[in-house]
């Protein structure tokens, strides 16, 4: 099977994206042809990586014998830029420590190369039922200072382009969705990283200071987020005249 991209433009079907070493069993990447979802093949750990921040599937699975880097890596760097994507690992057979170590880091499920014949599938089907639809009701935000194309996920600074993590600039967004409204941490995990508002508030502020960096690195503006202290963050439409 080739690595595949259908249904990515226009996400008519939900989008499946398959991380797979290429010794993966050809009988398990036939399971992955169905009219009821798209997908998109990859063998390299940072083509994956890569795919979560351009394509923004709505489920990833992940075999566990990836390189480049390897599989717990990948898995790393996801759940760094989304604790919403569902996440599938895969191993050639049932390694309880490998499992274990997979649903620790991030993982939702644990499959296996030998499990009966449509189980696989059925656990895929049932995670793509529950993921969480990640087409945001609007396409832009400009502000004659801030211009968000939401389905390009760029994000340009008085034309300039600013390059971002998906993390940061999903930041961003709730931030100028906004714009003038002290959000708290809780708000910003909740809604940035669509996680539990109980999560650590300290990613809140990483984050956002990962974010004022990257927009001066890019612009040698800073970044109109204000830090209100004891309550939150604050995006505040810069005037005509600012630089």
């Amino acid at each position: 099977m080739e690595a595949s991209a259908r249904g990515v433009q226009g996400r008519a079907l939900p989008l499946l994206l398959v991380a797979s070493p290429g010794d993966a069993p050809l009988e398990w990447l036939a399971e992955l042809e169905d009219p009821r979802f798209s997908y998109r093949l990859e063998t390299c750990g940072l083509e994956v990586v890569r795919d979560v921040y351009r394509y923004r599937p709505d489920l990833l699975v992940l075999g566990l014998r990836l390189r480049d880097p390897d599989s717990f890596e990948v898995l790393r760097r996801v759940r760094e830029m989304s604790e919403e994507l569902r996440i599938v690992a895969v191993d050639r057979a049932f390694r309880r420590a490998e499992a274990l170590r997979a649903l620790e880091g991030g993982a939702d499920d644990v499959l296996w190369y030998g499990m009966p014949d449509g189980l696989a599938k059925a656990v895929i089907l049932a995670r793509l039922r529950r993921a969480t639809p990640v087409t945001p009701p609007a396409q832009l935000i400009e502000d004659g200072w801030l211009r968000l194309d939401l389905a390009a996920r760029e994000a340009t600074v008085r034309g300039r382009f600013v390059p971002l993590t998906s993390l940061e600039f999903d930041v961003l967004h709730v931030l100028a969705r906004n714009a003038g409204q002290v959000l708290s941490p809780e708000q910003l995990l909740r809604h940035a990283w669509r996680s539990r508002p109980d999560g650590d508030p300290s990613r809140v502020k990483y984050a956002v200071l990962r974010l004022r960096r990257a927009v001066t690195r890019a612009t040698g503006a800073e970044a109109p987020v204000e830090t209100v202290r004891g309550v939150g963050y604050r995006y505040v439409v810069p005037g005509p005249h600012t630089t």
